[in-house]
């Protein structure tokens, strides 16, 4: 009897040693690998900078008149602390290499899912020192050409980055959400200074001749056409929509009467 109850207590403990295994091997990485936000590139000369003092973006905008995708600039952190050591020649394993992410589109309700894929993203995280985290810039297609039923509408991106410590643990991290706007012609602008004084009472032309007057009163270029940032018309002056307010279906000159 004594010989069956030694078994059955063996048997368990390896039972419950294999579950603890089981446990380790599925550990939830949210807080090892996290997104802080999306950089908003327009306000660092173009430049990702993976660094906590770089401005953010609350929001996207993706104007369909100029572009049909969206690709943002994640600021990635890792909180995996450091496992190397130089005195014990163990090779460091906590570096991240970044492999893509996972992007859930759907509605702001959450009613209506548009696209759910996985996109390719490149980067790689230092393992932290002490407390502070450390941080890597990846720059992801959020919304990739040929997805249905974008128009002049907001969509809830939801983001997670994956990737895989140099000891071969696969991470994924935190999710993100962030708000863009689809729209056509949404963030183009008319200032008064480019209309066409040829136009007469003809209505508002946009015309590039009047940004050339000064350098001053020249256009700030966007980092890309049709992302986030607004746009002066006379940048943009070929299209008939740029040119012409009133064929603007995102400016209330095209709806007032």
């Amino acid at each position: 009897m004594r010989r069956s109850t030694t078994k059955y207590l063996l048997s368990a403990s390896l039972l419950a040693l294999g579950s603890l295994t089981l446990i380790a091997g599925c550990v939830d990485n949210d807080s090892s690998l996290f997104i802080l936000g999306v950089i908003d590139t327009n306000q660092s000369t173009c430049l990702a900078k993976p660094d906590t003092t770089s401005a953010m973006l609350p929001s996207g905008t993706m104007d369909t008149e100029f572009i049909n995708s969206y690709t943002a600039d994640l600021l990635v952190g890792s909180q995996l602390t450091q496992q190397g050591s130089r005195e014990q020649l163990r090779a460091e394993t906590s570096r991240i290499s970044l492999r893509g992410a996972e992007v859930t589109l759907t509605s702001l309700n959450g009613q209506k899912t548009y696209g759910k894929y996985s996109t390719v993203g490149t980067g790689f995280v230092d393992p932290s020192s002490g407390d502070a985290p450390t941080y890597a810039a990846m720059a992801v297609n959020i919304i990739p050409p040929g997805i249905a039923g974008l128009s002049q509408t907001v969509v809830l991106a939801k983001i997670r980055v994956f990737g895989s410590t140099l000891g071969g643990e696969s991470v994924t991290s935190s999710e993100l959400d962030f708000p863009i706007t689809v729209c056509r012609g949404c963030l183009v602008q008319y200032p008064a200074s480019a209309n066409d004084p040829a136009s007469g009472s003809k209505g508002y032309h946009c015309t590039d001749s009047a940004s050339t007057t000064s350098a001053a009163m020249a256009p700030v270029q966007p980092c890309l056409l049709g992302q986030d940032q607004p746009i002066s018309c006379t940048l943009c002056v070929a299209h008939p929509l740029c040119e012409d307010p009133t064929l603007n279906p995102s400016n209330a000159a095209s709806s007032s009467p």
